[in-house]
């Protein structure tokens, strides 16, 4: 007769570390690096830029503000913004 099988545990995602206060550094790279980006959005920033979804709608409303990057659709859910072209800026 064959051993018991041994169920496993199930693979365990790791916790994000992800920046919850805006410092120093975190303002340059994100006044660095997000003009670049075709496509500016929470979940973008969050993933690129490992900051929480809080910081990230911040981060793109200032951006927004400043003229750094253009809207493209805006709804409650979901803020979709684009660089703003070289010719125009």
């Amino acid at each position: 007769m064959a051993p018991k099988k041994k169920w496993s545990k199930g693979k365990v995602k790791d916790k994000a570390q992800h920046a919850t206060v805006f410092d120093k550094t975190l303002i340059d790279r994100i006044n660095k690096e997000v003009p670049a980006f075709k496509f500016v959005s929470v979940s973008v920033l969050v993933d690129r830029m490992k900051m929480n979804g809080a910081l990230a709608r911040i981060a793109i409303k200032d951006l927004a503000d400043r003229g750094v990057i253009q809207k493209v659709d805006h709804s409650s859910k979901q803020l979709i913004y684009t660089r703003i072209p070289a010719a125009t800026a």
